[in-house]
């Protein structure tokens, strides 16, 4: 079994066993953010930083008991926990420009320097305009990772848009969905990246083909493979993992996009290191399609037998 998956199956258990029924609202969640950064769920360390969520907020506030927030900065701060207390810091900064609820302590974790805080100011009047999300804005947590490339904000505006045009060019629908996938393959490449949209569009035309038509929620699924640089052959690997946890999970894949899970899982190891720019984690790109992630009424399974 590929190593990523078993680290997967193991947190899911971990996490079972120490939440209890609770685990039921986010474990999946949990888990595969855990596990596209190679941490094995401890719950000493999740109490270490629940430990020190209360020791930087008052009694009163809600990020001590949000399990959202908690297991946010699990995921970011695992191993040094101590730095818990500076992002809580800039969290306070940030919110004397945005409101504060649970997102904006989700932004917080992506925050580099009080800087980082402008350019999300700067990001949101640039994209203000724009076609792509005009009529769909971004959440704070997603501009704060956008915000966290190197390039100018206009520039990540414009490839926005550049990206949203293309992906309607090639037939996805006019919806925030469409603007979502822009928005990671921004998150990924920084400006339009040629590559990477020939890459997509070929793995399109692949779907296109065994699907009766290309749906939402396949998007977020193909601008991950894109982005890890996804052959059409490797199909079949992709749709082995993708039963495996179907199986182990007993899945309604009606109720779930699976396919987008076992993706995430699939190119936390087959991108590292392999993608356009070094300027972003991999992983900040597979937590914005989780975050983006359509849970609705769907088939997400793509058969192998048609990479044949």
């Amino acid at each position: 079994m590929n190593a990523q998956l078993q680290l997967f199956f193991t947190n899911i258990d971990k996490i079972v066993l120490y939440f209890g029924a609770d685990a039921k609202y986010f474990y999946i969640d949990l888990a595969l953010k855990l596990t596209v950064r190679n941490i094995v769920f401890n719950y000493e360390d999740y109490e270490k930083v629940r430990q020190q969520i209360k020791n930087n907020t008052k009694w009163y506030n809600f990020a001590r008991v949000n399990t959202q927030i908690i297991n946010t900065y699990f995921v970011h701060y695992a191993k040094e926990p101590e730095k818990i207390g500076e992002t809580l810091n800039l969290h306070k900064l940030l919110t004397k420009q945005f409101t504060r609820h649970d997102d904006s302590y989700i932004a917080a974790a992506y925050l580099k320097s009080e800087d980082h805080i402008e350019r999300i100011n700067l990001l949101i009047k640039d994209l203000m305009n724009k076609q792509s999300v005009k009529y769909a804005p971004l959440k704070l947590s997603t501009s704060a990772m956008l915000a966290g490339r190197a390039e100018d904000t206009k520039v990540l505006a414009n490839s926005v848009e550049q990206y949203y045009q293309a992906l309607v060019s090639i037939g996805y629908a006019r919806t925030k969905d469409t603007t979502n996938t822009a928005v990671i393959l921004t998150i990924g490449t920084g400006n339009f990246h040629n590559e990477t949209f020939a890459r997509l569009k070929e793995l399109t035309t692949f779907i296109k083909k065994t699907e009766k038509k290309l749906k939402p929620h396949h998007y977020n699924t193909i601008a991950l493979l894109s982005l890890a640089k996804f052959e059409v052959h490797q199909f079949p690997a992709l749709h082995d993992m993708h039963e495996e946890i179907c199986r182990f999970l007993k899945l309604d894949r009606k109720q779930f996009n699976s396919l987008l899970v076992a993706t995430q899982i699939y190119t936390s190891t087959e991108a590292i290191g392999d993608l356009p720019s070094y300027d972003v984690d991999f992983s900040t790109i597979i937590f914005s399609a989780a975050e983006h992630s359509n849970t609705g009424h769907f088939d997400s399974d793509i058969t192998a037998g048609g990479a044949d």
